[in-house]
Protein backbone atom coordinates (compact mmCIF):
# COMPACT_ATOMS: atom_id res chain seq x y z
CA UNK A 1 0.00 0.00 0.00
CA UNK A 2 3.17 2.06 0.86
CA UNK A 3 4.51 1.53 -2.23
CA UNK A 4 1.42 2.20 -3.79
CA UNK A 5 1.09 5.49 -2.51
CA UNK A 6 4.47 6.77 -3.49
CA UNK A 7 3.81 5.52 -7.03
CA UNK A 8 0.93 7.91 -6.87
CA UNK A 9 2.95 10.96 -5.36
CA UNK A 10 5.57 10.50 -7.98
CA UNK A 11 2.92 10.70 -10.87
CA UNK A 12 1.49 13.40 -9.93
CA UNK A 13 4.60 15.74 -9.21
CA UNK A 14 5.81 14.84 -12.73
CA UNK A 15 1.88 15.67 -14.27
CA UNK A 16 2.62 18.75 -12.64
CA UNK A 17 5.95 19.47 -14.05
CA UNK A 18 4.48 18.86 -17.30
CA UNK A 19 1.86 20.54 -17.03
CA UNK A 20 3.81 23.76 -15.84
CA UNK A 21 6.68 23.39 -18.82
CA UNK A 22 3.93 23.55 -21.15
CA UNK A 23 1.97 26.14 -19.58
CA UNK A 24 5.59 28.46 -19.81
CA UNK A 25 6.46 26.92 -23.44
CA UNK A 26 2.68 28.47 -24.53
CA UNK A 27 3.06 31.54 -22.44
CA UNK A 28 6.46 32.16 -24.55
CA UNK A 29 4.78 30.86 -27.79
CA UNK A 30 2.14 33.74 -26.89
CA UNK A 31 4.96 36.33 -26.02
CA UNK A 32 6.77 35.98 -29.39
CA UNK A 33 3.51 35.82 -31.34
CA UNK A 34 2.58 39.02 -29.20
CA UNK A 35 5.81 40.82 -30.29
CA UNK A 36 5.57 40.00 -33.78
CA UNK A 37 2.41 41.59 -33.61
CA UNK A 38 3.99 44.67 -32.17
CA UNK A 39 6.81 44.84 -34.11
CA UNK A 40 6.93 43.06 -36.67
CA UNK A 41 8.39 39.21 -37.96
CA UNK A 42 11.71 39.70 -38.33
CA UNK A 43 12.70 39.08 -41.90
CA UNK A 44 16.05 39.31 -43.89
CA UNK A 45 15.21 40.97 -47.67
CA UNK A 46 17.41 42.28 -50.91
CA UNK A 47 16.35 43.98 -53.85
CA UNK A 48 15.01 42.06 -56.78
CA UNK A 49 18.02 42.60 -59.49
CA UNK A 50 18.85 41.30 -62.92
CA UNK A 51 21.43 38.86 -62.95
CA UNK A 52 23.24 36.05 -65.69
CA UNK A 53 21.08 32.98 -65.32
CA UNK A 54 22.58 29.71 -66.83
CA UNK A 55 21.60 25.91 -67.25
CA UNK A 56 24.08 23.23 -67.66
CA UNK A 57 24.04 19.64 -68.30
CA UNK A 58 27.15 17.10 -66.79
CA UNK A 59 29.04 15.02 -68.63
CA UNK A 60 32.89 13.17 -68.18
CA UNK A 61 35.63 13.03 -70.74
CA UNK A 62 39.71 12.69 -71.12
CA UNK A 63 41.30 15.53 -71.97
CA UNK A 64 44.09 15.56 -74.84
CA UNK A 65 46.41 17.69 -75.89
CA UNK A 66 44.59 20.00 -78.84
CA UNK A 67 48.17 19.68 -80.82
CA UNK A 68 50.29 16.39 -79.63
CA UNK A 69 51.92 14.60 -81.87
CA UNK A 70 54.23 11.55 -81.15
CA UNK A 71 58.05 10.81 -82.10
CA UNK A 72 58.27 7.11 -83.36
CA UNK A 73 61.40 4.98 -83.91
CA UNK A 74 62.99 4.85 -87.33
CA UNK A 75 65.98 2.63 -86.64
CA UNK A 76 66.35 -0.89 -85.61
CA UNK A 77 68.98 -0.01 -82.24
CA UNK A 78 69.71 0.60 -78.59
CA UNK A 79 68.81 4.14 -76.96
CA UNK A 80 72.12 5.75 -76.35
CA UNK A 81 71.19 8.84 -74.49
CA UNK A 82 67.46 10.74 -73.51
CA UNK A 83 68.29 14.01 -73.23
CA UNK A 84 64.80 15.15 -71.49
CA UNK A 85 62.60 14.88 -69.33
CA UNK A 86 58.57 14.42 -68.92
CA UNK A 87 57.75 17.96 -68.45
CA UNK A 88 60.61 19.89 -70.06
CA UNK A 89 59.93 22.60 -73.04
CA UNK A 90 61.38 21.57 -76.67
CA UNK A 91 61.74 23.69 -79.30
CA UNK A 92 60.39 21.81 -82.89
CA UNK A 93 63.64 19.51 -84.39
CA UNK A 94 65.64 19.38 -81.01
CA UNK A 95 67.41 16.40 -80.61
CA UNK A 96 65.36 14.53 -77.27
CA UNK A 97 66.51 10.72 -78.01
CA UNK A 98 69.85 9.75 -79.45
CA UNK A 99 71.12 6.17 -80.74
CA UNK A 100 74.24 4.82 -82.14
CA UNK A 101 76.26 7.01 -84.79
CA UNK A 102 77.90 3.50 -85.74
CA UNK A 103 74.57 2.40 -87.62
CA UNK A 104 76.21 1.03 -91.08
CA UNK A 105 73.53 3.69 -93.11
CA UNK A 106 74.70 6.55 -91.25
CA UNK A 107 78.02 5.74 -91.83
CA UNK A 108 77.72 5.67 -95.53
CA UNK A 109 75.57 8.66 -96.05
CA UNK A 110 78.21 10.53 -93.77
CA UNK A 111 81.20 9.30 -96.30
CA UNK A 112 79.17 9.63 -99.45
CA UNK A 113 78.29 13.41 -98.09
CA UNK A 114 81.67 14.04 -97.15
CA UNK A 115 83.05 12.88 -100.69
CA UNK A 116 80.21 15.27 -102.33
CA UNK A 117 81.40 18.46 -100.29
CA UNK A 118 84.85 17.96 -101.25
CA UNK A 119 84.04 17.60 -105.13
CA UNK A 120 81.58 20.35 -104.97
CA UNK A 121 84.11 22.49 -103.28
CA UNK A 122 86.80 21.41 -106.08
CA UNK A 123 84.65 21.95 -108.82
CA UNK A 124 83.66 25.91 -107.37
CA UNK A 125 86.87 26.84 -106.90
CA UNK A 126 87.60 25.71 -110.67
CA UNK A 127 84.47 27.00 -111.91
CA UNK A 128 85.14 30.41 -110.25
CA UNK A 129 88.69 30.66 -112.40
CA UNK A 130 86.49 29.43 -115.30
CA UNK A 131 88.64 26.41 -115.75
CA UNK A 132 85.40 23.61 -115.68
CA UNK A 133 81.97 23.97 -117.43
CA UNK A 134 78.63 25.23 -115.96
CA UNK A 135 77.55 21.36 -116.88
CA UNK A 136 80.31 20.03 -114.54
CA UNK A 137 79.81 22.77 -111.39
CA UNK A 138 76.07 21.97 -111.93
CA UNK A 139 76.56 18.24 -111.57
CA UNK A 140 78.61 18.02 -108.86
CA UNK A 141 76.21 20.86 -107.08
CA UNK A 142 73.35 18.11 -107.57
CA UNK A 143 75.38 15.35 -106.15
CA UNK A 144 76.24 17.37 -103.04
CA UNK A 145 72.53 18.24 -102.70
CA UNK A 146 71.59 14.66 -102.88
CA UNK A 147 74.29 13.70 -100.65
CA UNK A 148 73.39 16.80 -98.16
CA UNK A 149 69.47 15.13 -98.16
CA UNK A 150 70.56 11.90 -97.32
CA UNK A 151 72.40 12.29 -94.38
CA UNK A 152 69.79 14.79 -93.07
CA UNK A 153 67.49 11.64 -93.83
CA UNK A 154 69.85 9.10 -91.83
CA UNK A 155 70.60 11.91 -88.97
CA UNK A 156 67.17 11.95 -88.13
CA UNK A 157 66.67 8.29 -87.73
CA UNK A 158 70.14 8.57 -85.13
CA UNK A 159 68.43 11.75 -83.63
CA UNK A 160 64.78 11.44 -82.32
CA UNK A 161 63.91 15.03 -83.02
CA UNK A 162 60.95 17.21 -81.25
CA UNK A 163 58.41 17.25 -84.13
CA UNK A 164 56.39 20.07 -83.03
CA UNK A 165 57.59 22.66 -79.91
CA UNK A 166 55.79 22.15 -76.81
CA UNK A 167 56.19 20.16 -73.51
CA UNK A 168 57.13 16.74 -73.19
CA UNK A 169 54.37 14.92 -71.65
CA UNK A 170 55.43 10.86 -71.57
CA UNK A 171 58.66 9.35 -72.82
CA UNK A 172 58.34 5.29 -73.62
CA UNK A 173 61.56 4.02 -73.67
CA UNK A 174 64.46 3.82 -71.54
CA UNK A 175 68.17 4.28 -72.20
CA UNK A 176 69.77 0.59 -73.36
CA UNK A 177 66.53 -0.28 -75.00
CA UNK A 178 66.11 -2.20 -78.09
CA UNK A 179 63.75 -0.46 -80.26
CA UNK A 180 62.43 -1.35 -84.01
CA UNK A 181 60.94 1.08 -86.28
CA UNK A 182 57.33 1.97 -85.89
CA UNK A 183 57.65 2.20 -81.69
CA UNK A 184 56.22 5.03 -80.58
CA UNK A 185 59.60 7.09 -78.62
CA UNK A 186 58.07 10.11 -76.65
CA UNK A 187 55.00 12.69 -77.56
CA UNK A 188 55.00 16.35 -77.08
CA UNK A 189 51.93 18.46 -76.41
CA UNK A 190 51.41 21.95 -77.94
CA UNK A 191 50.77 24.69 -75.84
CA UNK A 192 46.97 25.79 -77.74
CA UNK A 193 45.13 24.04 -75.17
CA UNK A 194 43.18 20.50 -74.68
CA UNK A 195 40.23 19.20 -76.33
CA UNK A 196 37.86 16.48 -74.92
CA UNK A 197 35.37 14.59 -76.68
CA UNK A 198 31.88 13.20 -74.85
CA UNK A 199 28.83 11.63 -75.89
CA UNK A 200 25.54 13.10 -75.51
CA UNK A 201 21.90 10.72 -75.86
CA UNK A 202 19.25 11.21 -78.16
CA UNK A 203 17.06 13.23 -75.35
CA UNK A 204 19.50 16.07 -74.92
CA UNK A 205 21.60 16.05 -78.37
CA UNK A 206 18.95 19.11 -79.25
CA UNK A 207 20.29 20.98 -76.48
CA UNK A 208 23.89 20.91 -77.24
CA UNK A 209 25.13 23.92 -79.45
CA UNK A 210 28.17 24.92 -81.66
CA UNK A 211 29.90 27.62 -79.67
CA UNK A 212 28.13 26.70 -76.43
CA UNK A 213 30.16 27.50 -73.25
CA UNK A 214 32.19 24.49 -71.11
CA UNK A 215 33.66 24.51 -68.14
CA UNK A 216 35.64 22.07 -66.77
CA UNK A 217 34.92 21.52 -62.85
CA UNK A 218 36.96 20.99 -59.66
CA UNK A 219 40.08 23.14 -60.75
CA UNK A 220 42.28 25.79 -59.32
CA UNK A 221 41.52 28.29 -61.74
CA UNK A 222 38.35 28.39 -64.24
CA UNK A 223 38.77 26.46 -67.42
CA UNK A 224 36.63 27.92 -69.68
CA UNK A 225 35.75 26.19 -73.28
CA UNK A 226 33.61 25.92 -76.15
CA UNK A 227 31.61 23.16 -78.30
CA UNK A 228 33.31 22.59 -81.31
CA UNK A 229 31.99 20.02 -83.21
CA UNK A 230 28.04 18.35 -82.83
CA UNK A 231 27.86 15.36 -85.04
CA UNK A 232 24.53 14.30 -86.48
CA UNK A 233 25.48 10.80 -86.23
CA UNK A 234 25.11 8.57 -83.35
CA UNK A 235 27.67 6.50 -82.51
CA UNK A 236 26.24 2.92 -82.68
CA UNK A 237 28.42 1.12 -80.01
CA UNK A 238 28.08 3.99 -77.59
CA UNK A 239 23.80 4.48 -78.66
CA UNK A 240 25.22 8.20 -78.75
CA UNK A 241 26.16 11.95 -80.23
CA UNK A 242 29.69 12.51 -80.03
CA UNK A 243 30.48 15.84 -78.88
CA UNK A 244 33.74 17.97 -79.00
CA UNK A 245 35.02 20.58 -77.23
CA UNK A 246 38.48 22.56 -77.37
CA UNK A 247 39.95 24.51 -73.94
CA UNK A 248 42.31 27.26 -74.92
CA UNK A 249 44.77 26.93 -72.09
CA UNK A 250 48.25 28.09 -72.49
CA UNK A 251 51.82 27.09 -70.86
CA UNK A 252 51.22 28.70 -67.48
CA UNK A 253 47.33 28.40 -67.55
CA UNK A 254 45.73 25.67 -64.92
CA UNK A 255 48.45 23.43 -63.86
CA UNK A 256 45.61 20.77 -62.63
CA UNK A 257 45.35 19.76 -66.04
CA UNK A 258 47.24 17.06 -68.21
CA UNK A 259 46.66 15.22 -71.33
CA UNK A 260 45.14 11.95 -70.70
CA UNK A 261 43.22 13.21 -67.95
CA UNK A 262 39.39 12.22 -66.99
CA UNK A 263 37.67 15.48 -65.87
CA UNK A 264 33.70 16.52 -65.37
CA UNK A 265 32.66 18.70 -67.82
CA UNK A 266 29.42 21.19 -67.88
CA UNK A 267 27.66 22.51 -70.35
CA UNK A 268 26.12 25.81 -70.85
CA UNK A 269 22.61 24.99 -72.22
CA UNK A 270 20.86 28.18 -71.52
CA UNK A 271 21.93 31.88 -70.76
CA UNK A 272 19.85 34.92 -69.83
CA UNK A 273 22.35 38.09 -68.81
CA UNK A 274 19.56 39.70 -67.46
CA UNK A 275 17.02 36.95 -65.57
CA UNK A 276 15.12 37.16 -61.91
CA UNK A 277 16.30 34.99 -60.16
CA UNK A 278 15.40 33.24 -56.40
CA UNK A 279 16.74 29.93 -54.57
CA UNK A 280 14.48 27.52 -53.73
CA UNK A 281 14.75 28.64 -49.73
CA UNK A 282 12.81 31.95 -50.77
CA UNK A 283 9.72 30.50 -52.04
CA UNK A 284 6.81 28.48 -50.32
CA UNK A 285 5.32 25.77 -52.15
CA UNK A 286 1.25 26.08 -52.56
CA UNK A 287 -1.05 23.57 -53.84
CA UNK A 288 -1.00 25.37 -56.96
CA UNK A 289 2.48 26.56 -57.13
CA UNK A 290 5.03 28.92 -55.46
CA UNK A 291 4.66 31.70 -53.87
CA UNK A 292 7.22 34.28 -52.68
CA UNK A 293 6.44 37.87 -50.33
CA UNK A 294 7.81 41.03 -50.66
CA UNK A 295 7.65 43.84 -48.26
CA UNK A 296 5.62 46.55 -49.04
CA UNK A 297 5.22 49.09 -46.04
CA UNK A 298 7.12 46.44 -43.85
CA UNK A 299 3.95 44.34 -44.67
CA UNK A 300 3.95 41.04 -46.41
CA UNK A 301 2.36 40.77 -49.64
CA UNK A 302 2.23 37.36 -51.33
CA UNK A 303 3.08 36.85 -54.79
CA UNK A 304 2.27 34.16 -57.32
CA UNK A 305 5.09 33.58 -59.11
CA UNK A 306 5.53 31.74 -62.28
CA UNK A 307 8.94 29.10 -63.08
CA UNK A 308 10.90 29.18 -65.65
CA UNK A 309 13.93 27.31 -66.43
CA UNK A 310 15.87 25.71 -63.22
CA UNK A 311 19.66 25.51 -62.18
CA UNK A 312 20.12 23.19 -58.95
CA UNK A 313 18.43 25.22 -56.10
CA UNK A 314 17.79 28.24 -58.65
CA UNK A 315 14.89 29.62 -60.39
CA UNK A 316 14.54 31.72 -63.24
CA UNK A 317 11.27 33.48 -62.70
CA UNK A 318 9.39 33.97 -65.68
CA UNK A 319 6.35 36.02 -64.26
CA UNK A 320 5.55 37.58 -60.51
CA UNK A 321 8.29 39.08 -59.22
CA UNK A 322 9.82 42.86 -60.90
CA UNK A 323 13.03 44.41 -60.80
CA UNK A 324 13.24 46.60 -57.61
CA UNK A 325 10.72 44.58 -55.37
CA UNK A 326 12.05 44.24 -52.05
CA UNK A 327 12.07 40.26 -51.77
CA UNK A 328 11.70 38.85 -48.40
CA UNK A 329 14.55 35.85 -48.75
CA UNK A 330 14.53 35.18 -44.89
CA UNK A 331 11.94 34.34 -42.54
CA UNK A 332 9.40 33.34 -45.01
CA UNK A 333 8.12 30.20 -43.26
CA UNK A 334 6.13 32.20 -40.53
CA UNK A 335 4.60 34.70 -42.75
CA UNK A 336 1.10 34.92 -43.52
CA UNK A 337 -0.85 37.65 -45.82
CA UNK A 338 -0.89 41.32 -44.75
CA UNK A 339 1.70 40.50 -41.78
CA UNK A 340 3.86 43.50 -40.73
CA UNK A 341 7.49 42.54 -40.71
CA UNK A 342 10.60 43.97 -39.07
CA UNK A 343 13.27 44.12 -41.58
CA UNK A 344 16.45 43.13 -39.79
CA UNK A 345 18.95 42.94 -42.93
CA UNK A 346 18.97 44.04 -46.65
CA UNK A 347 21.26 41.88 -48.94
CA UNK A 348 23.21 43.44 -51.93
CA UNK A 349 21.97 42.95 -55.06
CA UNK A 350 22.52 39.03 -56.21
CA UNK A 351 23.11 37.99 -52.72
CA UNK A 352 20.69 34.93 -52.08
Amino acid sequence: MLKKMKGLIVFAAAMLLFSCAKSEDATEAASMEDLYKQNGSPVTTRRVAPEAFSTYLKYSTVLAASSESVAYAMVSDVVRSINKQIGDRVERNEIVISFSTNNPNYQQARLTYDSAKSSFDRVSALYASADVSRQDFDNAKTQYDLAASGLEAVTDMVYAKAPIAGTITSINVHVTENVQPGMPLFTVSGGSGFEGRFYVGSDEIDRIKTGARVFIEKTSQPVEGRVTQVSLIMDGAKQAFPVSAVFPVENGGSRDLVSGMGVDLAVETYRNEKAIVVSRRELVKTGSGYTAYISVDNVAMPVAIQIGREQGLKYEIAGGLREGDLLISEGIQRLSDGMSVNITNTLAAGKK
